[in-house]
């Protein structure tokens, strides 16, 4: 699979978890851009593009909502992250998890959404 082209934006104020996602994400080979707010996803996306993305759901700057449209329009599959299950419970059709989560079930969520939006390549 050619996953090293392959991009994926996290959108996390939480220094330490994004570290943490990037870390995790990276090593699967893909690359990764982090940004920490409403604002900084905006003008990230006005210049580059993603095959996925994962977006928490509290943000210093408000709700992620136009992320996550900005997103769709550009069909980017979209995870959603919170350690609030009601704030999960308004996004019903966009897979979710729940802080703490487990970094296996965002790479299976993850692997899945890329899968589902870039077929591998033949061997």
């Amino acid at each position: 699979m050619t996953q090293h082209s392959r991009r994926v934006l996290v959108v996390e104020d939480e220094e330490m978890i994004a570290n943490l996602l990037l870390t995790v994400i990276e090593a699967s080979g893909l690359q990764v851009t982090s940004c920490p707010s409403v604002a900084s996803a905006m003008d990230t996306l006005s210049h580059a593009t993603f095959d996925a993305a994962l977006v928490d759901l509290t943000l210093p700057d408000g709700a992620p909502d136009g992320v996550i449209a900005a997103l769709r329009e550009k069909d980017v599959p979209v995870i959603v992250i919170s350690g609030d299950p009601d704030r999960l419970g308004r996004h019903p059709d966009l897979p979710g998890l729940s802080k703490p989560f487990r970094m296996k079930a965002l790479m299976t969520q993850l692997e899945s959404c890329l899968a589902a939006r870039m077929p591998a390549s033949p061997p």
